[in-house]
């Protein structure tokens, strides 16, 4: 069992089941940072996986299918954006209302295109190159986690140290963040809350986009019918462990990662049932999460109590 822990083949398979939550940690987080809560990210993966897949196959160009791929994304975030912060929507109902579209909108395009309900293995679409970084492919045991990776996955690691930048380090991700905690202020100091919003809700769908595509035209070389699979959910959940921060939802989304790999062992050495192995990563997170918040509360209990105390002082 250590030696399967051990192996640098495990850690490399972790960073590559990280990476189409890591994708949809970052949509999350950008949401939380704008003050948005989209439940979208599971329906606007499963979109833009598809989109990928049918734009590369009938173009035979794998950019012209990514950069299909990221508008759909982008256009279905503003979909959203239109209902929940122009028509007044409820958000949570929104949400709910695309990822049934995604859903069920996914199978239909599929069986119009393909004939089939299940994949589009009957298109020939193309799929994102494994990268191998010379130099770094050479050294032991790191070069073989971190070389060897799919192009997508790191398209993602820059996709999130740039908006980490963004958000801290420029006015306009100083105007998002302000727009996330305070709308009224924000509009007082004379900040176009509206327009930062979608700013945000673009890259939201930037993000769903290549985190779709990686499952569709990296991970997988064709699209399965709901092959999201609750990632975009989960997304969630390592949104609220980071409390909206980038850089820690990267790290974050790691024991996602870490889980998914780990139902490789117990499905090839445990007698679990395969429907329990298969929830494993989500009972994981589910009791990581809870964890986590416990944790926060103590610490935040302790911080009342000291300054109750030195108050009473």
């Amino acid at each position: 069992m250590m030696e399967f822990f051990m192996s640098p083949t495990f850690w490399k398979t972790v960073l590559a089941s990280t990476t189409p939550v890591m994708m949809a940690t970052l949509a999350a987080n950008i949401m939380t940072k704008s003050g948005i809560f989209n439940l979208a990210i599971e329906g606007t993966m499963l979109i833009c996986a598809l989109t990928g897949v049918i734009a590369s196959a009938y173009s035979q160009n794998l950019w012209v299918g990514c950069m299909v791929a990221v508008l759909m994304g982008v256009f279905i975030s503003f979909v959203f954006g239109y209902f929940a912060l122009i028509m007044k929507g409820a958000m949570n109902a929104c949400g709910v209302a695309v990822n049934l579209i995604g859903t069920g909108g996914t199978v239909f395009v599929l069986v119009m295109l393909t004939g089939s309900k299940a994949n589009s293995s009957a298109l020939t679409s193309l799929t994102f190159p494994v990268i191998n970084i010379p130099g770094l492919q050479n050294i032991p045991v790191i070069g073989t986690i971190l070389s060897g990776q799919n192009m997508v996955t790191y398209i993602g690691w820059v996709i999130v140290a740039l908006t980490s930048w963004m958000l801290y380090k420029t006015k306009l991700g100083i105007n998002i963040r302000a727009v996330g905690e305070n709308p009224a202020a924000a509009k007082a100091a004379g900040i176009n809350v509206l327009f930062h919003q979608f700013v945000a809700l673009a890259i939201c769908g930037v993000a769903c986009s290549f985190g779709g595509m990686y499952l569709s035209m990296g991970a997988l070389k064709s699209f399965t019918t709901g092959m999201v699979a609750g990632r975009g959910y989960m997304a969630l959940a390592m949104d609220a462990m980071s409390q909206g921060n980038p850089i820690i939802g990267c790290l974050s989304s790691l024991l996602y990662g870490f889980s998914d790999t780990i139902t490789v062992y117990l499905q090839l050495y445990s007698q679990m049932d395969l429907k329990l192995i298969d929830a494993f990563p989500y009972l994981f997170i589910i009791v990581v999460l809870v964890i986590i918040q416990a944790i926060r509360g103590m610490i935040a209990k302790r911080k009342e109590r000291l300054a109750s105390l030195s108050q009473a002082a």
